[in-house]
């Protein structure tokens, strides 16, 4: 009988695995006029050298995968649909992550530019901390509330609350 794996293997993570939807940078592929976003990237990318013939349709082909989930079907999962992420489409479609990630990044903040009333909240830059939302961050840190939970409500990560509260967290153990 074998053991079971706790690390997952290569197989798992060469396949579509995540259930709540495509990556969130990819709000703005679910327009009609997509298009104009990926054109001005690749006038921007371009800067006024020849781009591959087929790198459009290659961003097209990538963008078009990444938005739409897939039947698992083919992987032994019938009934399963998933969404790739986007490490694990970078790996298995031969593409380099960083790349890719770098692309999305690029193509988010040129639909920033181009839709900025239709960009989710979630999405939108947020201002620095008010001294007033630091003092609430650490007082609810004290008083024992999850720091995820204080930063899915203040919409800073969670790292951040840490950051803010790290004197108060080692005083704590100190005692």
């Amino acid at each position: 009988m074998s053991k079971r794996r706790w690390v997952r293997d290569p197989d798992w993570q060469r396949q579509p695995h995540v259930k709540d939807g495509p990556p969130l940078s990819l709000w703005w592929y679910r327009r009609p006029d997509h298009l104009k976003v990926v054109d001005t990237y690749l006038e921007q990318y371009g800067r006024g050298r020849k781009l591959p013939d087929d790198f459009r349709d290659e961003i097209l082909t990538d963008l078009g995968i990444l938005a739409n989930g897939l039947y698992l079907k083919a992987w032994g999962r019938p009934r399963t649909w998933r969404y790739w992420s986007v490490p694990a489409y970078a790996a298995t479609h031969g593409v380099k992550p960083h790349t890719l990630m770098k692309r999305l990044r690029e193509m988010e903040k040129v639909a920033i530019r181009l839709f900025p009333k239709d960009v989710p909240s979630d999405r939108l830059p947020r201002k620095p901390l008010s001294e007033h939302e630091v003092r609430e961050i650490r007082e609810m840190y004290t008083s024992g509330t999850n720091a995820r939970d204080i930063a899915l409500l203040h919409r800073v990560p969670p790292s951040k609350v840490g950051q803010l509260c790290r004197d108060l967290r080692k005083e704590y153990l100190s005692r």
